[in-house]
């Protein structure tokens, strides 16, 4: 799979389970929980050269269920400041219910991640910051959930609440 860029959480380390399923040619970004920085403007750039300059047509924003930044929320140990944890900490209060919140770890894990990241997604394809980089490179979004320990690779079932792109 070439022309793929995966938007990490540089504190889940799995660069080499993605480059020995998806390929050599792989190309990582990374940035706390896997979420866009929208208010570092280095960052942006930096993200619209790597898509401008590697013609990527294929994004994949990916959590690994041993991510600190998911695992402290759902554990509700202390939070070190950073943005993303307090965006998780959000999504989890506000999506899991007391059910939710007696699953087992795993399950947890993997449904925390999955929300995570396609809030990643929408705010993504919505921002307008990327708007004409998507519409003109025919960029598709998806996301990863991946868990080291038992190799899996689980691709989102949810589908994005934007339908379509009007360019004006």
């Amino acid at each position: 799979m070439s022309n793929t860029l995966f938007i990490i959480c540089p504190f889940s380390c799995v660069e080499n389970m993605i480059l020995r399923k998806y390929g050599l040619k792989s190309i990582f970004i990374t940035c706390p929980g896997a979420i866009i920085p929208y208010n570092d403007a280095s960052f942006i750039n930096l993200l619209t050269e790597t898509i401008v300059n590697n013609n990527i047509t294929r994004i994949y924003f990916v959590n690994d269920t041993s991510c600190r930044i998911l695992n402290n929320v759902i554990l509700n140990k202390s939070l070190h400041g950073l943005e993303a944890e307090y965006l998780v900490k959000s999504i989890y209060n506000q999506v899991f219910t007391m059910s939710n919140k007696r699953s087992s770890l795993l399950y947890q894990q993997f449904r925390l991640a999955e929300l995570n990241l396609q809030f990643q997604k929408e705010a993504f394809l919505i921002n307008g910051i990327f708007t004409d980089l998507i519409i003109d490179g025919e960029i598709e979004i998806k996301t990863l959930v991946t868990d080291k320990n038992l190799r899996i690779f689980k691709e989102s079932k949810i589908t994005s609440g934007v339908k379509t792109s009007y360019e004006l």
